[in-house]
């Protein structure tokens, strides 16, 4: 393969255009608005749900308006996922009994995809790691009892694997639901959610996240001998529903069949009344603003690009728009995909995952364009919804920004704090720059990344 190392002039003007669209033209602030209308109409958009479906059908309804009336856009549709059981969450409430002389509700929100669960007098006892969980519980130690993990912020990567597997853990040792500090690298009381993931080799049992300060509480109440005792109610359900993906692109003058893909996930928890503004609202809004942004400026590129909002990425159930997409579109010819998931801080550059001889391409093709976003994580571009086709070799893209071990992110995510407020209109701007960009100059470049 041979590297264009001198830049292509029309290319170099387009990304001028591009910039100028999103910094002062119509294209300013526009993701931002767009996302702030959804978010504000419609609140949180929990996996086929209600409220989901009409945010769908919005945005739908909105795509199909500029595809008839204002640009270039070639396809808009929806695809309905195949058959889905979906879980909905029923009333919950936790209850300090004990050491306290009045009782007291505390904040807890249900992990998703919990069993439902209903304790009175339950005794917690606090652990803070697996290995004190194992000592406590080879003493039998927590037989009957409540455990909640009590496990202080490194990463997510470290500490997302006591919410998945905490359930499992605690109950070979017979306890009858865990209660877990949430995976927050900073709370103003604030529970965050997230799913697990049973095992089916053990009794399942119920499980909740509970605030980083009330973790906190639990430890202190234990180290000085104080029994702790709680009511937790859990209620929940799965119940068949339907779901779906939105894709829009345009297609490409030359190679058509070679799809640039982008997008981000439009379902979300349910913590707050805005949940789902960063996560992933504006990983899905940013994208198709990067999309909509060559469309208006009447940009064809000679690759297709398509842009997708992926439906039921927080679930990981069977059925999602990630595994939908894959069965159905899997076989077509993608040049490279990029998820959008990450938060939405000032882009500095990409993260990158496929082979060395495609990373220095995507190098080269920054510095002769975009040399502004020079920052390439290398094995770094990976996304839950567009992993199965990096499993088949599809290079895989993502926006970066600074922010070490995501700590800025991980304050709001999947809590009532992710709302249009941690949002900054010319933050989420920099990213639609450096997305429409990037998937525009590869989709226009005369040489395609290889696989």
């Amino acid at each position: 393969m041979t590297i264009v190392y001198c830049a292509n002039d029309t290319i170099k003007q387009n990304v001028d255009k591009i910039r100028q669209a999103i910094q002062s033209g119509h294209n300013k602030h526009e993701a931002y608005d767009k996302l702030a209308y959804i978010v504000d109409t419609f609140g949180p958009r929990m996996w086929a749900s209600p409220s989901m479906a009409l945010a769908v059908d919005h945005l739908y309804n909105q795509i199909s308006n500029w595809n008839s009336t204002k640009n270039n856009l070639t396809k808009v549709y929806k695809e309905e996922l195949d058959e889905i059981k979906t879980w909905v969450r029923g009333s919950e409430k936790l209850i300090l009994k004990s050491p306290r002389k009045r009782e007291q509700k505390l904040g807890m929100i249900g992990l998703g995809l919990i069993v439902p669960g209903n304790i009175k007098d339950g005794e917690v006892v606090v652990v803070k790691n697996w290995k004190e969980l194992d000592e406590k519980g080879s003493q039998g130690k927590l037989q009957g009892k409540i455990v909640c993990y009590n496990v202080p912020w490194t990463t997510y990567d470290d500490l997302k694997f006591y919410r998945q597997k905490g359930p499992d853990r605690a109950s070979q040792y017979g306890a009858i639901a865990i209660l877990l500090r949430s995976v927050a690298s900073f709370s103003i009381y604030s529970p965050h959610t997230g799913n697990v993931r049973y095992s089916g080799n053990q009794t399942e049992i119920p499980a909740a996240a509970i605030t980083v300060e009330d973790a906190e509480m639990f430890q202190r109440m234990q180290d000085r001998g104080q029994k702790i005792i709680v009511d937790l109610e859990l209620n929940n359900e799965f119940k068949s529903s339907t779901s779906h993906n939105i894709i829009a692109e345009i297609q490409g003058s030359t190679y058509p069949d070679q799809i640039i893909l982008m997008g981000g996930h439009f379902d979300s928890w349910d913590t707050g009344s805005q949940t789902g503004a960063m996560d992933d609202g504006a990983g899905t809004l940013v994208t198709l603003e990067a999309l909509k942004v060559v469309a208006d400026l009447g940009i064809r590129p000679q690759r297709t690009l398509r842009w997708i909002a992926w439906s039921g990425e927080e679930m990981g159930l069977p059925n999602n728009g990630a595994q939908h997409y894959f069965k159905y579109h899997g076989h077509e010819d993608h040049v490279v995909a990029l998820e959008n998931d990450v938060g939405q801080l000032t882009a500095i550059g990409f993260g990158f995952t496929g082979k060395l001889q495609t990373s220095r391409m995507v190098r080269q093709l920054i510095m002769n364009y975009i040399p502004e976003l020079s920052v390439v994580n290398e094995n770094d571009g990976s996304g839950v919804d567009t992993k199965p086709l990096g499993d088949i070799g599809v290079p895989l893209m993502r926006n970066i920004y600074h922010d070490p071990n995501d700590d800025i992110y991980f304050r709001y995510h999947h809590s009532a704090g992710d709302t249009m407020n941690i949002l900054d209109p010319d933050q989420l701007d920099s990213n639609v720059f450096a997305i429409s960009s990037m998937m525009y100059i590869i989709a226009d470049n005369p040489e395609r990344l290889p696989k």
